[in-house]
């Protein structure tokens, strides 16, 4: 966000999981389809560690200079991870302008460290995408990450010694600017398109 004077008004259309809202800048108004913006409402993260799929660091330090998509799941996620993942490789896809394209990253991160080893991530967000970067930590690293975020999850129906158990978790895409803030999210179900409209609106004019 630029130091000028900007008004921002969020009006969210709540219908079958629709989000809108609207940045007004200079008394010109954006229209986001999919996505809810925080404007000047974004907050920092909290410190983090976790590690990534090429076994570095990933931190909130990573996340500057970008504008930054994350998604919390997991490899055995029988639906909404292999779909979001897809999803958003399909809207970096579509999105038309070069420099917009650069501007993003996008993160897998597990919610699932026990099962969900570096190279196993590495294969998994591969197969959607070269691009994107996986990571996951041990839940005493990871929680304060998904508390600051307001990500839900959490394992049942494991047994000790059965590496097959459920893992419940928050199906929204967070979006954090290239300050490491707490800017957005997009709610489910996820449009490649409109997602890619509304990151080039916020892109452009941030």
């Amino acid at each position: 966000m630029n130091k000028s004077s900007i008004a921002i008004v969020a009006v969210l259309a709540l219908a079958g999981g629709f989000a809108m809202s609207w940045i007004i800048s200079s008394g010109k108004p954006i229209e986001l389809e999919a996505g809810t913006w925080f404007g000047d409402q974004a907050r920092a993260l909290p410190e983090y560690e976790l590690l990534d799929h090429n076994n570095q660091t990933l931190s909130r330090a990573s996340l500057h200079g970008k504008w930054n998509l994350i998604f919390f799941g997991y490899t055995h996620c029988p639906d909404i991870c292999p779909s979001s993942l897809q999803t958003l490789s399909d809207m970096v896809a579509v999105i038309e302008d070069p420099d917009v394209a650069d501007a993003l990253r996008v993160y897998f991160v597990s919610v699932d460290p026990e099962r969900d080893k570096p190279e196993v991530l590495a294969s998994y967000v591969g197969y959607f995408n070269p691009a994107f970067t996986g990571a996951t930590a041990q839940m005493d690293k990871l929680k304060p990450l998904t508390r600051s975020l307001g990500i839900a999850h959490g394992i049942r129906n494991r047994v000790e010694g059965n590496p097959v158990y459920d893992v419940d978790h928050s199906a929204a895409i967070v979006l954090v600017n290239p300050k490491g803030e707490y800017a957005g999210l997009f709610g489910a179900p996820h449009d490649a398109v409109a997602m890619a409209r509304d990151m080039t609106r916020i892109v452009e004019h941030n």
